[in-house]
């Protein structure tokens, strides 16, 4: 079979039944001079009563050499994460089944995958789909990163008829699409068939791009240019736009879905979007010098805030938990102490509060760079985790941060206060007429530095949304693709694309709040919010509401058949 080491660390082995895939990678690890501690995955699990599986095991298992551990199993990102020699991953097709009938997606209550009730793709109820798509997130990521040498073997399923039913068809789907996100981050692809093989040969333009482990995302750190966002692959946008022009509907008909699917493909560089593997909220915290008098509550509720986000009790934790992201919060100017919480809470604070800004600045110079470095570095702290987040996003929390919002967005965009001015809170009449005042002022004094980031930000910001800016113009430079929130860090998102021009294109805008300020700055960046369910709360709540948005985008994108799929002449 010629099979000899390479310079290889993963790969993935396809072919139908008795086809020597499995023979092909076992031979394979068996000829590598130094393939270290061998773990040999059976996915398959047990049959009792079949006779005819149990001597087909039997034969598998007499042809492994007795040094090899065999773990049966379904949890195969487990063993990827831990392993540090070699992995034999036998099967996928199985590991799909295994996924497939944990998650009751064969013949779900809620639309199951039954003969005979019409239509094609995925019948099962969202629940259980949710499960089977985060199962093959974990071990695509898993599958990514891990140190071992890997080669997985799976069946090559799309050559043959159309399966009559709804669950062959999801079964077809689902596992050609896993067997495409794994090849598109392997070394090699091999072919087998009547035991010969073919290597598939390397990418081209029209086949997945190829991702680097997320920890090489500490060299990409080094590689981004400070201040210019990283390319956006059009190449793969255009794919895309032609895979979903030939989906099995009318062209255009899924609206917006379409465009968010064309726009995931081109900041992830495939052909067929992907769905996010996590994705991690921050949430920046700080108090306001101008809060008494803008806000209908006390600042003393942005620290019992930044306590119930931490203790995951807030609205942002809910929706998280419910959609899969993660949560952090962070102290970058809170007024109150909260040493006694988690030293990551704090351990970014620049000062506590901010000077007032319609009669002096907010902080000094030195504070706010201090505050945008720090964003920037949270970022980044979240493609060092495990897993690393592959979509993020910022979110707000303080009392009286829209009265800055307000002043920020009218400084850079020309705008008068009263444009730009909204009730926050729900402040009454009085109160939204002293605020407008505020931000009125603010706007005068900084006129003279409205082209200057770090100035602006000194003199009407605050380290809360300085942080906010540098994370959101380091999501664009180190090419991570982010959902805004609301007005307040959509105000962040101005200074940012002042910080890093063009950083916008890296963005797409979860909601529209009834903030007027939001408007304008979505215009002024010339994003379309997702959703529009009338929202003022901040904390990334918007974003996260638009989510499931954008993974049903991903949904129609790669599990729809195509035309050519319905032989309709």
């Amino acid at each position: 079979m010629g099979v000899r080491e390479v310079a290889v660390e993963k790969i993935v082995v396809l072919g139908g039944a008795r086809s020597g895939k499995s023979r092909f990678a076992e031979n394979w690890v068996r000829e590598l001079d130094k393939p270290g501690h061998v773990v040999y995955v059976a996915t398959a699990g047990p049959r009792p009563g079949d006779e005819e599986w149990a001597e087909r095991v039997r034969r598998h298992q007499e042809r492994r050499p007795a040094s090899w551990l065999t773990r049966e199993t379904s949890d195969v990102a487990s063993v990827l994460r831990e392993a540090t020699g070699t992995v034999i991953v036998e099967c996928l097709a199985l590991w799909l089944t295994a996924v497939l009938d944990a998650a009751g997606a064969w013949n779900d209550d809620g639309g199951g995958h039954r003969e005979g009730d019409g239509g094609d793709g995925a019948g099962a109820s969202e629940t259980a789909m949710a499960q089977v798509d985060a199962a093959i997130d974990e071990l695509v990521q898993a599958w990514r990163t891990s140190s071992a040498r890997v080669v997985a073997v799976s069946n090559e399923v799309g050559w043959g008829i159309v399966p009559e039913t709804r669950a062959g068809r999801l079964f077809r789907d689902l596992l050609g699409t896993l067997n495409q996100r794994l090849s598109a981050e392997a070394d090699r692809v091999v072919l087998c068939v009547a035991g010969r093989t073919l290597d598939l040969g390397p990418e081209t333009a029209s086949t997945p791009a190829r991702h680097e482990p997320p920890e090489s995302h500490s060299e990409v750190a080094g590689q981004a240019r400070r201040g210019v966002p990283a390319p956006v692959d059009r190449d793969s946008g255009d794919q895309a736009r032609e895979l979903i022009d030939g989906l099995a509907k009318p062209v255009g008909s899924l609206g917006r879905l379409e465009e968010i699917g064309v726009w995931l493909a081109g900041r992830q560089g495939a052909p067929a979007p992907r769905y996010p593997s996590r994705t991690g909220v921050t949430v920046i915290a700080g108090d306001h010098g101008i809060a008494a008098d803008a806000s209908a509550y006390p600042a003393s509720v942005t620290a019992a805030m930044v306590r119930t986000v931490a203790t995951g009790q807030a609205a942002i934790n809910a929706l998280a938990s419910e959609h899969g992201a993660t949560v952090r919060v962070r102290d970058l100017g809170v007024a109150s102490d909260l040493s006694d919480l988690s030293t990551s809470v704090t351990e970014h604070k620049i000062r506590s509060g901010t000077g007032r800004i319609d009669s002096e600045d907010a902080m000094t110079s030195d504070q706010a760079q201090a505050a945008i470095e720090a964003g920037r570095v949270m970022m980044r702290e979240e493609l060092t985790c495990s897993p690393p987040a592959d979509m993020l996003v910022a979110g707000d929390l303080g009392i009286g941060n829209t009265t800055i919002a307000a002043a920020l967005t009218g400084a850079i965009l020309g705008l008068d206060a009263e444009k730009v001015t909204g009730r926050g809170t729900g402040v009454d009449d009085p109160t939204l007429w002293r605020k407008t005042e505020i931000v009125a002022a603010a706007i005068d004094r900084a006129h003279a530095v409205r082209s200057d980031p770090a100035a602006l930000l000194a003199t009407i910001g605050g380290p809360d949304l300085a942080a906010m800016a540098g994370f959101l113009a380091e999501t664009a430079e180190q090419g991570v693709p982010a959902i805004l929130d609301g007005v307040v860090v959509t105000a962040a998102a101005l200074v940012a694309d002042l910080l890093t021009p063009g950083a916008s294109t890296w963005w797409l805008a979860g909601h529209r709040s009834v903030e007027p300020a939001h408007t304008a700055s979505l215009d002024h960046l010339g994003l379309e919010p997702v959703v529009e369910l009338h929202m003022r709360l901040g904390e990334g709540t918007g974003a996260l509401a638009a989510l499931p948005i954008v993974r049903s985008a991903v949904a129609v994108c790669t599990r729809m058949a195509s035309l050519a799929d319905l032989n309709v002449s």
